[in-house]
C-alpha cells in the first residue's frame, strides 16, 4: 500500500466514520448471480461424468478445486465489502480498518490465484482428450499447461515472500517493514493472465476449423468461444484497474472496488466456460444414452468379427484408454497395413477406417 504524500493527504476531505459514502450493491449482484451458476454447472459435471457415463478426469476434479476456491473468493469480497471498508474511500477508515482489509487482500489475492490457475488448468487438461498423440497442438497445450503452472507457483511465492516478516504486508505502522515493491509483481501477473486466457480460448481453434459440423453444432462453438471472449475482457480491465490503483490513485480502496468486480466475472465465468463442453449430453442426451451403451457393448463384447474368431477382448483397464483414442493424424499406410493384417477389404465400402472413426469421436466428444 503506497502511503500518500502530504499535499495528497491535505487535499482530502474531513474522515467520515459514521456513515461514509458507499460504492452500492454492484459487486454483491455481480458475485451472487455468477457464483451459483458455476457451481451449478460443476454440479451437473459431476453428475454427467461420473454418475452418467462413469469416466471423470483429471480436467473434472481440478474445476471442482476451481470452483472451492471461487466460491472461497466470493465469500472473502463479501465479508471485506460489508465489514472492512473495500467500498469507501480509504479517507473514511480507521486504520485498524485499514489493517483488517489488507490481511483479506492477502487472502483475496491468493484465493484468486489458486481459483484461476486450477480454471485453467482444468481446460488444458480437457484438450487432452481430444489432442492427438505426438500433434502439434498436443505439445503446444503441454507448452501452454507449463507456462501456467509456473506462473501459479511463481507468483504465489512472490505474494507470500513480498514483505519480510510477512505482518509487516498489513502493519501500516510497523517499526521495520522490509517489502518490495506491490506494483510491477501485480502488473505482471495480471498482465500474464490475460495472455494465458487468449491462449487457452485461441489454441483449439484451428483443430476444430477442421472439423465439418452441422449448423446447430457451429452456434456451439461460437457461443463458447463467445464466453472465452469475456474471460479475456474482463481479464484484461482487471489488469488496468490493477495498473490504475497501483500507479495512479490512492484511493485504492474505492477504486480497487473494480477489481474484485472483474475478479468475479474471470474466475466465476472461466468455470462456467469450462464446463460447457461436459454439459453437452444434457442437450442431447439420447446420442449420449447411444454411444455410451455402444461404449459398452464394443468393451464387453468386442466386435462380431472377433467374437466369430474366438479372440479374447481386452477391456481397458481406464474408460479415459477409450476416450482419449483421438488420433487424427493416423496415416492411410498403417491403415491399410491393418485392414490387410485384419483380412478386412482396404476399399472402405463396408467399414469406417479407423482414420474417420476417430475424427467422428473427436467430433462426438466435444459437440
Amino acid at each position: 500500500m503506497r502511503f500518500p504524500p502530504p499535499e495528497v493527504r491535505k487535499s482530502w476531505p474531513k474522515p467520515n466514520y459514521v456513515d461514509p459514502v458507499e460504492r452500492g450493491p454492484a459487486l454483491m449482484i455481480v458475485e451472487l448471480t455468477l457464483l451459483p451458476i458455476a457451481i451449478i454447472c460443476v454440479a451437473l459435471r459431476l453428475w454427467i461424468r461420473v454418475g452418467w457415463l462413469h469416466r471423470s478426469g483429471w480436467d473434472d476434479w481440478l474445476m471442482v478445486a476451481a470452483v472451492i476456491f471461487s466460491l472461497g473468493t466470493t465469500v472473502l469480497v463479501i465479508l471485506a465489502t460489508q465489514m472492512y471498508g473495500w467500498n469507501v474511500h480509504v479517507w473514511d477508515l480507521q486504520l485498524h480498518q485499514m489493517e483488517t482489509g489488507r490481511k483479506a487482500s492477502m487472502a483475496g489475492q491468493t484465493l484468486f490465484v489458486l481459483a484461476s490457475s486450477f480454471v485453467k488448468m482444468s481446460i488444458l487438461a480437457s484438450y487432452f482428450r481430444i489432442a492427438p498423440k505426438k500433434s502439434l497442438f498436443r505439445k503446444l497445450v503441454w507448452g501452454t499447461f507449463a507456462l501456467v503452472f509456473a506462473a501459479f507457483i511463481t507468483f504465489l511465492i512472490a505474494l507470500w515472500v513480498q514483505c519480510v516478516p510477512i505482518s509487516s504486508y498489513w502493519k501500516l505502522l510497523a517499526d521495520h517493514r522490509d517489502c518490495i515493491p506491490e506494483g510491477p509483481p501485480l502488473v505482471v501477473q495480471s498482465t500474464l493472465n490475460v495472455v494465458t486466457d487468449f491462449m487457452i480460448y485461441a489454441l483449439p481453434i484451428p483443430t476444430l476449423l477442421k472439423l465439418s459440423l452441422p449448423w446447430n453444432q457451429r452456434m456451439g462453438l461460437i457461443a463458447l468461444f463467445g464466453f472465452g471472449g469475456v474471460i479475456v475482457i474482463a481479464g484484461s480491465f482487471r489488469a488496468y484497474h490493477v495498473h490504475y490503483v497501483l500507479f495512479r490513485t490512492y484511493d485504492i480502496t474505492w477504486e480497487g472496488f473494480q477489481i474484485w468486480v472483474w475478479t468475479a466475472v474471470e474466475t466465476n465465468v472461466g468455470v462456467i466456460c469450462g464446463c460447457i463442453p461436459a454439459l453437452k449430453p444434457l442437450f442431447f442426451p439420447q446420442r449420449a444414452r447411444t454411444q455410451g451403451s455402444r461404449d459398452r457393448s464394443k468393451q464387453m463384447y468386442g466386435s462380431n468379427a472377433s467374437r466369430n474368431r474366438g479372440e479374447k477382448i481386452r477391456i481397458p483397464d481406464d474408460p479415459e484408454d477409450v476416450e482419449l483414442d483421438t488420433r487424427v493424424l493416423t496415416s492411410k499406410d498403417r491403415e491399410a497395413n491393418r485392414n490387410l493384417s485384419d483380412g478386412r477389404s482396404v476399399s472402405g465400402t463396408t467399414d469406417k477406417s479407423h482414420y474417420d472413426h476417430d475424427y467422428e469421436h473427436q467430433k462426438s466428444y466435444m459437440y
